[in-house]
C-alpha cells in the first residue's frame, strides 16, 4: 500500500511525536509498504530529502506568531489549512499518488483538505487534546478542563501562550474542526481518555491505538534495582514538584531525576539530578531503578516513560489521570491521585519496601510491554488503513454503478 504520513515536523527536529512518525514510516517500509512523508521544517519553498528510502517532502515551517509561544518566532502549523503546507502535499500527491493519508498533529487540517480534493481516505492520530484545547493539554490550572475550547480559554492560565493568541487559536479550532471531522475517515486516539474527549467533537469513529516502543537491547532490566526514578522535564504539569514534596516525607531511599535541571531553593536529601540522558545512559538508569514514578497532573495521553519502564520490567507509580490508567493497573503498578504528595509518598514507601511485590509487578509490567511493541501496534494501524481504503473503494464502486 502507498501510505503518505503527514506531520507538523519530522526528525532531525526533536520531539516524541516526530520520532513516532519516523519509526512508523520505517516499520511500514520494512513490512512492504511504500511510504512518503510530508512535514514542516523546510526552507521557504518545498523540498524533498531521502531518509533511508523514505521520501520526505519538506514544507515551510509554518507560522511564527509573536506571543504564541515563549519563543516568539517559533513556527508551528496552525489549526487551519495552510497554503504553503498544502503545496508540499500537492507535490507529494502528484509524485507519490497515495492510497491513504495518515496525519499527526494540527497539520491534519491541511492534509484532510488536500486529501479530500483527491478522493483519498484520511486517518488522523490524536496524540493529545489538540481538537479540544488550544494548549493541547486540557489543563486549566492544576485540573483537567471539562469544557474544552470556548470563551473560557480567555481566562485560562497559560504557560506558553498569551491570552490573545490562545483566544485566536480557540476560535480557529471552533471554526475549522467541524470540517476536519467531516473529511477524516477515521480518528485514532492514543488512549481511552483521549478517545472519550475526542468523541465530544468527532462524529466519526474513534479507535484507540496506543503509542509504541521497541524494548531496548538488554531489557528487561534484570534484578530489582534500588533507585526511585523520574524521567521528564521540570514542567509544572509533569508533577516533578509534587514528587519532590512527596520525597520530603519518604524516610529512606534514593531518588534519581533524569531530564530536569536542579530547581532553585532547597532540594530534599537523597536526590540526584542526572541531567538529560538518552540511549544507553538512560537505559542504565532504568536498570538500576526499583520503580518509576510518573506524577503528572495533566491528563497525559500515553506517556512513553511508562512504556520504557515496562520494557525494563519496572513497575510504575502513576497519577490516576488521562491515559496513565490505560497502561498502569494493579498488577503492573500503582495509581495515586494527581497532585497529592502524601498519597504519592505513601505509595513509594509501601512499594519500595516490598521487594517480592516489586519483582512480581516488574514481571507483569514486562509482560504488558509486549502489547506496545512497534510490530504489534503498527499491525493494528495497517488494519485501519485496509478498512478505510476498502470502504472508500466500495463507495466509489457504488457511485460508478449508480
Amino acid at each position: 500500500m502507498r501510505v503518505l504520513l503527514v506531520a507538523d515536523f519530522y526528525p532531525p527536529a526533536p520531539g516524541g511525536l516526530e520520532g513516532h512518525v519516523r519509526r512508523l514510516a520505517h516499520e511500514l517500509r520494512r513490512t512492504g509498504h511504500d511510504v512518503a512523508v510530508v512535514a514542516g521544517g523546510g526552507p521557504g519553498r518545498p523540498s524533498i530529502v531521502d531518509d533511508h528510502g523514505v521520501a520526505v517532502y519538506r514544507a515551510p515551517s509554518g507560522v511564527g506568531l509573536p506571543g504564541a509561544y515563549q519563543k516568539a518566532g517559533r513556527a508551528f502549523h496552525p489549526p487551519w489549512p495552510q497554503a504553503a503546507f498544502r503545496r508540499a502535499l500537492a507535490a507529494a500527491f502528484s509524485r507519490f499518488d497515495p492510497q491513504v493519508v495518515h496525519a499527526h498533529g494540527w497539520c491534519a487540517f491541511s492534509a484532510a483538505a488536500e486529501a479530500r480534493r483527491h478522493g483519498t481516505p484520511v486517518v488522523v492520530t490524536l496524540h493529545d487534546h489538540g481538537l479540544r484545547c488550544p494548549k493541547k493539554t486540557l489543563l486549566r490550572g492544576d485540573r483537567e478542563c471539562a469544557h474544552g475550547r470556548g470563551p473560557r480559554c480567555a481566562t485560562c492560565p497559560g504557560d506558553e501562550q498569551g491570552t490573545l493568541k490562545r483566544c485566536v487559536l480557540a476560535a480557529a479550532l471552533g471554526a475549522t474542526t467541524p470540517a476536519l471531522v467531516a473529511r477524516a475517515d477515521r480518528f485514532l486516539a492514543v488512549s481511552d481518555h483521549v478517545a472519550r474527549r475526542a468523541r465530544e467533537v468527532c462524529r466519526g469513529r474513534v479507535d484507540v491505538v496506543p503509542n509504541f516502543l521497541d524494548p531496548p537491547a538488554g531489557s528487561p532490566g534484570g534484578p530489582v534495582g534500588t533507585d526511585v526514578l523520574y524521567v521528564g522535564p521540570a514542567d509544572r504539569h509533569k508533577g516533578l514538584s509534587v514528587l519532590l514534596e512527596a520525597w520530603r516525607i519518604v524516610a529512606s531511599g534514593h531518588l534519581v531525576v533524569v531530564g530536569a535541571d536542579r530547581p532553585a531553593g532547597v532540594v530534599p536529601p537523597r536526590v540526584t539530578f542526572a541531567g538529560r540522558l538518552g540511549g544507553d545512559p538512560l537505559w542504565a538508569r532504568y536498570r538500576s531503578a526499583a520503580l518509576v514514578v510518573v506524577p503528572s497532573i495533566w491528563p497525559e495521553p500515553c506517556p512513553t516513560v511508562v512504556l520504557e519502564a515496562f520494557a525494563f520490567g519496572r513497575p510504575v507509580i502513576g497519577s490516576n489521570v488521562g491515559g496513565i490508567p490505560d497502561l498502569v493497573d494493579g498488577s503492573s503498578g500503582v495509581l495515586v491521585p494527581p497532585g497529592d504528595p502524601h498519597a504519592l509518598a505513601a505509595a513509594i514507601a509501601d512499594l519500595a519496601s516490598d521487594r517480592p511485590g516489586l519483582a512480581a509487578m516488574g514481571r507483569a509490567a514486562h509482560e504488558r510491554a509486549a502489547r506496545f511493541t512497534t510490530e504489534a501496534v503498527v499491525a493494528r494501524i495497517v488494519r485501519v488503513y485496509d478498512e478505510v481504503v476498502d470502504t472508500t473503494t466500495s463507495g466509489a464502486d457504488r457511485t460508478v454503478r449508480a
